[in-house]
């Protein structure tokens, strides 16, 4: 059996689904026997969709990950799309389990925001797919993803079985995209930057001797010191307002 394919099954029996991190929110599971028979079909007349998914909101993933009773092991994985932002190309990193390649991104729906962290070789997969595509925004589908909490946050993991689809073209994704431009959503551009700070310029303050105030006797040179003065006494107040004592601030 190949992905993708249709196929009719017969001789199968079910039973009650159990486990952690199953993909589906079916309650019983199919299993087949020695007496199960698989037959292809060649021609698709059946309008099965190619792809199906069960999406929780970004905004519900805290509580969701929040109430697991077992948070490593909880009972399903997850289904999400967003728009993927701030992407950092394939690395390989040191783990508890030996050298490990990780791709990281945020997905959000230009209200939540998650981080979301991609591993083995779906990481090396979706960075190549990534590179080549042009469109933004770049619309995120990653199913079968474990939710944990960590420092009041929400991190995405991808396991196993999970699949990461960009720019996937079909109806619910082309909905999703028109929501965010009709609700005004600007692409993020990955900048690290910090607040622009302008450093106070000291005031230049003018010297004079006893000797050349004493000389000053020229009333346009008293008008010229005193509004010399009280203009540094307002700049000073302005700039340096603890450096001066309550009774000079008046």
């Amino acid at each position: 059996m190949a992905e993708g394919g249709v196929y009719i099954i017969s001789n199968f029996y079910t039973r009650e689904a159990t486990g952690s991190l199953r993909p589906t929110s079916s309650k019983i599971i199919i299993n087949f026997s020695n007496l199960t028979t698989v037959e292809k079909v060649e021609k698709d007349d059946f309008m099965i969709p190619m792809n199906k998914f069960e999406f929780v909101d970004l905004g519900d993933l805290f509580d969701m990950a929040s109430n697991y009773e077992n948070p490593d092991s909880p009972p399903f994985s997850t289904d999400i799309i967003g728009v993927l932002e701030d992407f950092e190309r394939v690395k390989p990193i040191q783990t508890m389990y030996g050298e490990r390649n990780i791709v990281k991104f945020r997905i959000t729906d230009g209200r939540y925001s998650h981080k979301v962290s991609v591993w083995g070789q779906l990481a090396v997969t979706i960075t190549h797919v990534h590179e080549k595509i042009v469109e933004r925004p770049i619309m995120a589908i990653v199913t079968s993803s474990k939710l944990k909490i960590f420092k009041s946050s929400v991190q995405i993991s991808t396991l196993p079985s999970s699949k990461i689809y960009l720019n996937l073209d079909n109806d619910y994704v082309n909905a999703y995209k028109s929501r965010l431009e009709e609700e005004g959503y600007k692409v993020s551009e990955n900048v690290v930057g910090s607040p622009t700070h302008v450093p106070l310029t000291p005031p230049v303050i003018q010297t004079i001797t006893l000797s050349e105030l004493s000389e000053k006797t020229n009333t346009d040179d008293l008008k010229m010191l005193t509004t010399a003065h009280t203009a540094l006494h307002r700049q000073l107040n302005q700039q340096f307002p603890d450096l001066l004592s309550p009774a000079l601030q008046k």
